[in-house]
């Protein structure tokens, strides 16, 4: 079975990042023509973005019936990758054995060459199968050996800190056996996060539920999944015979194979009516790894499937899903560069005035304070509009979570919605100088 990608990038790479930089010297040079012309523009159309949602919200993604159980329940291969996981393996391997299933099933842990003793403790646990790899290869490498150790008609790839609900199988499952004119390669199901401890993790159940919940949810009902989510995602095995197993360079596997399967005419199918937790960055330093290690896996790909980027063949997945998130990673970048060069220019015309006279210095900061007030006022009309649209979001998002508001959600609410978009759009700004200049990928 084929692992690794055979295609040559290096040229297409080397174009788009060429592509992409003119396009931040094209958009930094009208911010300073006029900041407040291009704002408005990008906040009239994140509005008409979050607009289009709603409608697809309400027209097709809030529906969701009850499957019904195959005629025959497939043989299953959980695969469970491994890596210094002895903290949250075994409460992992735990929830695979409860979970129902009426077929027959395998739970195969794959060892990628861990040295904190959990290896040796696995080979005690009952009930499953226990594979080491020779060398340490990374995710992918771990999950296409697993795969050539097994023999299930759909393959389940679960993460080692990832937990299944009782029912998550079989609802995963029966998503196979949709109909509709496409074969289904692949099923994923609601990822929640694990109960939080901090407000960092607060911040993150709440953006789960919200992406993973309320997004996914809408953009599944139009075919349009571009990721089948790491922490747990179901494949038919017949698919990786025909298109080869996970791309073993990329850091962002389930993403690539997710743009692979619509390249090639499968669907993504997922379910709401059953999830998996998973824990989730503790600190901010690992929080900023997984998202750099994300957006810069999304950068890779868009540009490896750049064929499917506004291409009517793939429907609203090419025409809408796919530019808008582009777009937004891309802007988020653009006006976190802006924003940090502008504070600092701002800094440097405030501090100068003080070094000569104090007291003018004190009267141009209160005339500047005066003039921005009436961009201010425009702006925060917008800002209002689209606070109302998230709202609704968020309401849906919770109720797909079973989850009611409390006074608990309050305060990493307002994070989420003011300092957590500052930090994401800084992680999409060091994800494109460092796909620019060409830092080496790290986990």
């Amino acid at each position: 079975m084929q692992g690794r990608s055979t295609l040559k990038l290096k040229e297409r790479k080397d174009l788009a990042v060429f592509g992409i930089a003119t396009l931040a010297l094209l958009a930094f040079l009208f911010l300073f023509i006029s900041y407040q012309l291009v704002f408005m523009a990008y906040a009239l159309l994140t509005i008409f973005v979050f607009i289009s949602y709603l409608l697809l919200w309400n027209e097709s993604g809030q529906k969701e019936c009850r499957l019904p159980p195959p005629a025959r329940w497939p043989s299953l291969s959980i695969i469970i990758p491994s890596y210094n996981s002895k903290g949250t393996i075994f409460r992992c391997i735990e929830a695979c054995k409860r979970a129902a299933y009426r077929g027959k099933r395998e739970i195969v842990v794959i060892d990628d060459c861990s040295n904190d003793g959990s290896y040796e403790a696995l080979l005690k646990c009952e009930g499953i199968q226990v594979h080491r790899k020779e060398k340490n290869a990374g995710k992918a490498s771990a999950l296409n050996f697993g795969i050539g150790k097994t023999g299930g008609e759909i393959v389940a790839c679960v993460d080692s800190d990832t937990y299944l609900e009782e029912n998550t199988l079989e609802e995963a499952v029966k998503c196979f056996y949709k109909e509709g004119e496409k074969e289904v390669g692949a099923s994923v199901v609601f990822v929640q996060s694990e109960k939080p401890s901090n407000l960092l993790q607060s911040i993150q159940e709440i953006e789960y539920w919200l992406s993973f919940g309320f997004f996914f949810k809408t953009i599944a009902s139009i075919g349009s999944m571009y990721v089948t989510p790491g922490p747990t995602a179901l494949y038919r095995r017949s698919m990786f015979r025909k298109l080869g197993g996970f791309d073993e360079q990329n850091i962002s596997e389930d993403l690539e194979i997710a743009l692979r399967l619509h390249r090639n005419g499968y669907r993504i199918e997922s379910t709401h009516e059953t999830f998996v937790r998973t824990d989730t960055p503790r600190s901010l330093g690992s929080l900023m790894r997984q998202r750099v290690r994300w957006y810069r896996g999304g950068i890779a790909n868009i540009i490896k499937y750049g064929d499917l980027f506004m291409n009517p063949r793939y429907g609203q997945f090419g025409l809408f899903v796919l530019p808008t998130m582009l777009g937004s990673g891309f802007f988020a970048a653009v006006f976190m560069g802006w924003t940090l060069l502008f504070w600092l220019r701002g800094v440097t015309d405030w501090l100068l005035p003080f070094a000569y006279d104090f007291a003018g210095g004190v009267a141009l900061t209160q005339a500047g304070l005066g003039n921005g007030m009436a961009f201010i006022h425009s702006g925060w009309i917008l800002w209002l509009f689209s606070i109302c649209i998230w709202a609704y979001f968020l309401i849906k998002s919770f109720e797909l979570a079973g989850q009611e508001p409390r006074l608990r959600h309050a305060v990493p609410l307002v994070c989420m919605l003011t300092i957590y978009p500052v930090f994401i759009g800084f992680a999409f700004l060091i994800s494109y100088l460092y796909e620019f200049f060409g830092v080496k990928y790290t986990w």
